[in-house]
């Protein structure tokens, strides 16, 4: 088939069996990636279909599927630490990555010191413009969520810094000065991390797009890559041969 038949065939809408069948694996690959930052951003592919998957979405299912098969858990190792003085969270974008919307795909982890203890992947409402732009609104996702986990910590009398992680230049250059530059179309409710930065409350970090743990919630990877970052959140894969590990 051409290329034009091979796109036409995977928009092609599910039966109203198969689209049943399609909404309830979803909707149960949804659940199990709260725990699960290898599928996460999979899981959230797949969902965006689930009022009219279509072919091509299905396929897509059966990738994870397969995966899931091949790869039944992931094991998070809480190891005992002294109590860390700092809340660090890396986060990272995805500019443009839907092809129909164009949105930007931002995802993000909370790390306590080795202890991961929130992560997520989510599309970003507004259509981003650059790069840059993009990252810039992951980083006040991320600088969102770590403020919320710090007033979690104060209720339990532990007090906390924040460190933010971000591998673009651009988008720490934008948090780090006042007002909006040349991005005049950034809307100005984003700006309040600049306030947060220049006190001292947020403190912005650049970390190599290699070790960024996020990167797992933004986009697909090969193997070799997603074994490298399970590993930055001290999880990894278990339970015989399911381990992602190559076989002896």
């Amino acid at each position: 088939p051409t290329e034009k038949d091979a796109q036409e065939d995977d928009d092609e809408h599910l039966s109203p069996d198969e689209a049943s069948v399609y909404r309830a694996c979803a909707a149960r690959c949804n659940f199990l990636a709260i725990d699960r930052p290898d599928i996460q951003y999979a899981a959230r592919e797949v969902s965006r279909s689930i009022s009219s998957p279509t072919r091509g979405s299905m396929r897509a299912l059966h990738r994870l599927a397969r995966h899931l098969k091949s790869h039944l858990r992931a094991v998070f190792m809480y190891r005992h630490q002294y109590m860390p003085t700092c809340i660090n969270v890396y986060n990272d974008s995805n500019w443009a990555g839907c092809l129909k919307t164009r949105k930007s795909t931002q995802g993000g982890a909370v790390m306590h010191c080795s202890h991961c203890i929130k992560n997520w992947s989510s599309t970003q409402a507004l259509i981003a413009l650059s790069s840059g732009e993009a990252e810039y609104y992951g980083v006040v996702k991320a600088a969102s969520v770590a403020l919320g986990c710090r007033s979690m910590f104060r209720d339990f009398s532990i007090k906390s810094d924040i460190h933010v992680h971000t591998d673009a230049e651009a988008a720490k250059g934008i948090a780090s000065r006042t007002g909006l530059g040349k991005t005049r179309h950034i809307d100005v409710h984003y700006l309040w991390v600049q306030e947060r930065v220049r006190s001292g409350d947020i403190r912005l970090h650049n970390v190599k797009g290699t070790c960024n743990p996020a990167d797992l919630m933004t986009k697909h990877l090969t193997a070799p890559v997603m074994i490298k970052l399970m590993n930055l959140f001290g999880c990894s894969h278990a339970e015989g041969r399911s381990s992602l590990t190559p076989e002896a």
